[in-house]
């Protein structure tokens, strides 16, 4: 196969993989982002909305937009942080530890389900392959030299 070859295939897993996440979201009536919103806060018991969208790479509208739902259904508070006063604390109410975790729970299981019929040595292989796939992209498309 060639490369340009590997390259379109690779690029059509990808997105797949995100649409079966994307997928999965709807079927439990969210949004991807929210999805990837939820499996932050489950992550955590309090953050804060710029940590969300570091690690998801989210603009910060699109955040606070999710969040001041997730603040009518009661399922969020939002409360100013001490260390500066611009950002809020992101902190789960009872109803929302329930929901929240509940939906990151049954994903986390699918994906349990996914890796274990992966196999150790597949899933291990997958995700060194990958990172070296992160890292060689960064160094060959990133460098300020190129």
């Amino acid at each position: 196969m060639k490369i340009a070859e590997q390259i379109k295939l690779y690029t059509t897993l990808w997105q797949e993989t995100n649409a079966l996440y994307e997928k999965w979201a709807k079927k439990h009536g969210l949004s991807y982002y929210e999805l990837l919103v939820i499996l932050s806060l489950a992550d955590k018991s309090a953050c804060k909305q710029k940590d969300i969208c570091q690690v998801w790479q989210l603009p910060k509208q699109t955040v606070h937009t999710i969040l001041k739902a997730f603040v009518q259904h009661g399922w969020v508070e939002l409360t100013p942080c001490e260390d500066d006063r611009r950002n809020k604390t992101i902190r789960l109410t009872p109803i929302g530890e329930k929901n929240i975790c509940a939906i990151a729970g049954e994903l986390q299981r699918c994906e349990r389900a996914v890796w274990k019929k992966l196999g150790a040595e597949r899933a291990n292989a997958l995700i060194e392959y990958t990172r070296r796939y992160n890292q060689y992209f960064q160094e060959a498309g990133l460098n300020e030299d190129t």
